[in-house]
């Protein structure tokens, strides 16, 4: 189930052209914990699936050498015979400022029971990207050097949307497995502010965001359509709401249910 990816990597894309990770200053993100309540919007013709509903429970911590991203996705689909079946997603990602580097371990269960897990590392080496999987014990991955990891795609997000650039694309490994590299397309709308916020996202009054859409493609097929679709605002802190997911069976609406922003740790 490819489509079941982990929220920060649908979050973010690269957004200079740009070759392995960037040398500036790192964009700091904010610390937060948002849970986000997905509902079905529209079933697609022939998908087999009567309903689907879930939550995504996504925790980032912003430290002074690193960003820690906890994230857990729960979907609970229906089909037409009755069948439900509940996907359980987990993944724990570190990765280290300058987007050298990034820990990884994710498991996915359907219906109580483990489907896939991995656990390893991915680094920057001079000649590209190689990643090494302690668990299992499959063989390495070598990819370009052009491929970035999440938070940096979030970072360099940031960035472009704050210089009015709209259309942007990049190659992400994103921690899940050997099906972790896909090329990505973003579409990026004029900056607003948030003037009239739902109850729930009162800390955000004020800010300003840009309307998204990321379009995900199989860099081992030769194909026009995207696997999927994510959309967005993505706001000018990293903290994104009114999701949209749009996968070849249906498609869903999320909406923040719960924002904590979390205190920064200070850095020297």
């Amino acid at each position: 189930m490819k489509w079941m990816k982990t929220f920060l990597a649908l979050l973010g894309v690269s957004l200079f052209s740009i070759v392995g990770p960037s040398a500036a200053a790192p964009l700091r993100l904010a610390s937060h914990q948002a849970v986000y309540d997905l509902k079905l919007d529209e079933l697609k013709e022939n998908s087999g699936i009567e309903a689907v509903r879930g939550r995504i429970v996504l925790k980032v911590e912003q430290q002074c050498d690193g960003l820690i991203v906890n994230q857990r996705m729960v979907l609970e689909m229906i089909n037409f015979e009755g069948n439900v079946v509940v996907s359980d997603y987990n993944q724990s990602t570190w990765e280290d400022n300058a987007g050298r580097m990034m820990r990884f371990d994710m498991s996915n269960m359907l219906n109580g029971q483990l489907i896939e897990k991995y656990s390893g590392v991915a680094e920057h080496r001079e000649n590209g990207l190689l990643v090494q999987f302690s668990e299992p014990s499959i063989d390495d991955m070598e990819l370009a050097a052009d491929v970035i990891f999440p938070g940096e795609h979030t970072r360099q997000l940031l960035k472009a949307a704050a210089t009015g650039r709209h259309l942007l694309s990049a190659k992400v490994y994103d921690g899940n497995g050997e099906d972790g590299l896909s090329d990505t397309l973003a579409v990026i709308g004029k900056a607003q502010a948030l003037l009239e916020p739902r109850e729930v996202e009162e800390k955000l009054r004020g800010k300003t965001y840009w309307p998204l859409q990321i379009s995900f493609f199989d860099l081992r097929q030769q194909q026009t359509e995207p696997d999927y679709r994510i959309g967005m605002k993505i706001f000018d802190n990293g903290v994104a709401t009114d999701l949209h997911l749009d996968y070849s069976d249906f498609s869903l609406r999320g909406n923040v249910s719960d924002l904590t922003l979390l205190a920064a740790e200070k850095c020297s």
